[in-house]
């Protein structure tokens, strides 16, 4: 400025180095007699200067650190004033937010005169902070110094900058993260960039990989297809699509890719080399190679029968079809290739197959004896816009290895099929009037729930008159509460896509007051051409009554029987209290190990009763041989083997719901048909006499007897674990065993 300027141009000079401004700031430092009327000419030639740069220009006097001039740009910038900021400091106009950045830039300036594009957050006058750039500069006119201040607001590159890296980050993320090989390569082919799955395929760490050039894992054929495809690409500046290459891993090992490839372009719009993706294809190459082997006898069954045949691999692209196919259709095989399934199929149809595609592909690649049996119907569109039906069966075509190779599709045309069905939906006249007659109340609804149509029959459950009665008495006053709580769940599984119950019951309200229980059962039907939903009512109010009624016999019957029961047991006690004790015992284990077994409440009870009775028969037998305390000899054996039968004879015909007589008939045949009196096998023998078996060896030998002293629980389960599964039921055995092992149950 006046000979004591720094040699080298700083930022501040070079932000006003332009022509206009070299002329500006040599008129403004033209030596005047007044001093004051010389500061106040320099800057009103400095004002071209302020109001034409870009940048907020700010000027303070030395050491105050006062604003003398400031430019238009800073006042738009700052959203100050010229009042608001002449005269005042920095400190006053709070203009600074970052004070150790400020101290910095103060010790820097001192330090060497002058401050190049630091960065810095400023505060408006409104209390908004924006991101600026700063460039200071200390400059002397007549021995006094001043303070040049360039300020550029950077906000929206900082913004910009800020996007930028929150993109990179999810692109990098999107890179790490994918399966699909990515890849950048200068224009001679040499690796600049790759993520992981390129070092896993090619089998190099990424230090070997960096640099490495195409010709490095292909062989020389290869590379010179790669050089034609990358060249293309260069030359057209058109991405190329997927096109597939064999590559030789580090191993040596041979793998085919499949890839693409499209231009990296400078700012200026130079290639400057190639990105894309490519994976793994190995396994479809050899797939594709046997559907080649196997095609030929494939295409000759198919091109001989009348249904259409195509076939498709697993990822659906249709591989070949039959002759009747293509007449069908209208379309050839590289047509059918070209277009989308979305073109082939209705929006309905096309659900429908991507569906069952979703489930069963991935079944049949984890089950090589999954089949799919599934017939569906398809809606079809033929090259010439003819709408067509198709009824459809697939099949998978596996290797020797069971490996899925391809999908066999076989079609019959059923459009006549469909035609009939359509007319005979539109006859509905017809159904309608046996639905009158009906003696079942009939409703057909809308989906939600509005009455289309009533026969008498339903009016007559309710007791209205006519159908708008019906329409117009809302549901909840048809229905009990219990009953419309229910509905209202139903409803709201249908308006999720749920499907509800296809059978209910439901208690109504008649038009007089009284309550009638109903039998529902809901269908889809057509009416007037639409899908509709058809409930058939059937009154079962009386039939409930006489199941009520039923129900009151049984337990009466239940209440007799268990009496009958206890009058034998007393007789059996009066004539050996032995036997009636060891009854009582066996009842109780019968019973837990039933209900071990999870076997039916009803059942339990049954074996229950048995076992109160199952040695019934002995009072047919001398108390004498019962009570003899020395062994038995072969005749009074068979006298008291023959108790099985004498219980038989005298329960058999006590009305019961349960087999008792049979039960304590079977209770001593075994397994292996050993025991008796019938000399039964294994399933032969009733369950409940089976379980009551074990229960009356166990506590037999647990339980003194006359002829001998009790012999314990160990030996009592000895026996029967040793003989399970040839005397004994296994699983009634281990029932058993569970019951005093483990849950520690007392015989009593």
């Amino acid at each position: 400025m006046d000979g004591r300027m720094p040699a080298t141009k700083t930022a501040v000079s070079q932000k006003l180095s332009t022509s206009e401004t070299k002329a500006a700031a040599k008129k403004k430092f033209i030596p005047r007699n007044n001093k004051d009327d010389e500061k106040k000419a320099w800057l009103q030639k400095s004002n071209l200067l302020y109001r034409r740069n870009p940048a907020s220009i700010v000027l303070l006097k030395l050491p105050e650190m006062t604003f003398i001039d400031v430019n238009e740009t800073s006042l738009k910038t700052l959203l100050f004033s010229r009042e608001d900021v002449i005269g005042k400091t920095s400190d006053e106009l709070n203009i600074f937010v970052q004070e150790d950045k400020r101290q910095e830039v103060l010790r820097k300036l001192m330090k060497q005169g002058y401050v190049e594009d630091y960065e810095m957050k400023f505060r408006r006058k409104d209390g908004m902070i924006i991101d600026g750039s700063i460039s200071v500069e200390i400059i002397t006119h007549h021995n006094e110094k001043y303070l040049l201040a360039v300020i550029t607001d950077i906000t929206s590159r900082k913004l910009a900058e800020k996007a930028q890296k929150k993109n990179e980050e999810k692109y990098r993320t999107i890179l790490e993260t994918t399966e699909e090989g990515y890849y950048e390569i200068d224009l001679a082919g040499n690796f600049i960039f790759f993520n992981d799955p390129v070092c896993k395929l090619l089998g190099y760490t990424k230090k070997e990989l960096m640099g490495m050039n195409n010709r490095q894992y292909t062989d020389k054929e290869t590379a010179k297809k790669v050089f034609q495809a990358f060249n293309k690409v260069y030359r057209t500046g058109k991405p190329t699509k997927e096109f597939d290459w064999q590559i030789i891993r580090k191993d040596g090992s041979r793998r085919y890719i499949e890839q693409s490839a499209a231009l990296i372009k400078d700012s200026s719009g130079n290639p400057i080399g190639f990105r894309g993706i490519f994976h793994d294809i190995t396994e479809r190459k050899k797939t594709e190679d046997l559907l080649k082997q196997n095609e030929e006898q494939y295409r000759l069954l198919a091109d001989h029968v009348k249904d259409q045949v195509w076939l498709m691999d697993m990822n659906l692209k249709i591989q070949y079809i039959s002759p009747s196919a293509e007449k069908l259709l209208g379309y050839t095989l590289e047509e059918l290739k070209q277009i989308t399934v979305e073109k082939l199929l209705s929006p309905a149809s096309l659900e429908k197959a991507l569906k069952i595609a979703a489930e069963a592909i991935p079944k049949s690649t984890a089950d090589p004896s999954y089949s799919m049996n599934e017939l569906i119907e398809l809606e079809l569109m033929s090259k010439e816009g003819q709408t067509l039906f198709m009824e459809c069966a697939f099949s998978v075509i596996r290797d020797e290895k069971g490996t899925p190779l391809s999908i066999l599709g076989e079609g019959r045309d059923i459009t006549e099929r469909k035609k009939i069905e359509v007319s005979l939906r539109e006859s509905e006249e017809n159904f309608r009037n046996s639905l009158d007659e009906s003696p079942l109340g009939v409703r057909i609804v809308a989906f939600d729930g509005e009455t289309l149509y009533a026969n008498k029959a339903i009016l007559d459950i309710y007791g209205y008159q006519d159908v708008d009665e019906l329409k117009n008495t809302p549901l909840h006053q048809r229905y009990t509460a219990e009953s419309y709580a229910n509905f209202q769940l139903r409803q709201e599984k249908r308006l999720k896509g749920e499907p509800g119950p296809s059978e209910y019951e439901v208690s109504i309200i008649r038009k007089d007051g009284g309550i009638r229980l109903v039998h529902a059962l809901r269908k889809e039907t057509f009416w007037n051409g639409k899908k509709q939903y058809q409930i058939i009512y059937e009154d079962i109010t009386e039939r409930r009554k006489a199941e009520a009624k039923l129900k009151e016999t049984l337990n009466t019957l239940r209440r007799s029987i268990n009496t009958t029961i206890q009058v034998l047991g007393i007789a059996s006690e009066a004539r050996d209290p032995y036997t009636a004790g060891h009854q009582r015992r066996v009842a109780d284990l019968a019973r837990a190990i039933a209900t071990e077994m999870k076997l039916p409440q009803d059942a339990i009870e049954g074996i229950r009763m048995a076992g109160a009775i199952h040695d019934i028969g002995k009072i047919s037998i001398p108390s004498e041989i019962l009570c003899k305390p020395t062994m038995l000899t072969d005749l009074e054996f068979s006298l008291v083997k023959s108790h099985c039968q004498h219980s038989y004879e005298i329960i058999k015909d006590v009305e019961s719901p349960w087999p008792l007589a049979d039960i304590v008939y079977q209770h001593h045949e075994r397994i292996d048909g050993s025991g008796y009196p019938q000399k039964l096998h294994g399933d032969d023998i009733l369950i409940e006499a089976r379980i009551l078996a074990v229960a009356d060896v166990v506590e037999a030998i647990m339980s003194y007897r006359p002829y001998r002293p009790a012999l314990g629980k160990d030996i009592a389960l000895a026996e029967i674990e040793h003989n399970a599964g040839k005397l004994y039921d296994q699983k009634v055995v281990e029932a058993c065993l569970k019951l005093f092992r483990e849950k520690n149950f007392n015989i009593g």
